[in-house]
């Protein structure tokens, strides 16, 4: 029996799938060469956090901006400064002021 030789219909079609196979090992080796991306982002420690944005215990400036201006009434400045830095983890429990003598007393809730 003699060889024959492929028709045309078989020579397109082999043609046409040799193109996307291609194609697809060409971009599955792209993906592989690629370095892995982090598994997880770092994650922000929120009391990190949350000191960097209340700072209690540093540079009294930020305090007199966040509380001013300073008001005729020392007691309302003392319960600005109980709320926002003294108590601001956990909140304020009782506040209390003399607004004669200028005394005050702040005690926070426990977490």
């Amino acid at each position: 029996m003699p060889a024959r030789s492929p028709k045309k219909e078989e020579t397109v079609m082999r043609k046409t799938l040799l193109f996307p196979t291609l194609l697809i090992v060409a971009i599955l080796c792209a993906a592989l060469a690629q370095p892995a991306a982090p598994t997880s982002p770092a994650k922000a420690d929120l009391q990190t956090l949350h000191d960097a944005i209340f700072a209690p215990n540093t540079d009294p400036q930020p305090r007199v901006v966040l509380c001013s201006p300073m008001p005729n009434d020392v007691c309302v400045y003392k319960n600005c400064t109980c709320y926002r830095f003294t108590c601001s983890r956990c909140g304020v429990q009782s506040f209390t002021c003399d607004e004669q003598t200028g005394q005050s007393s702040c005690v926070c809730k426990t977490c």
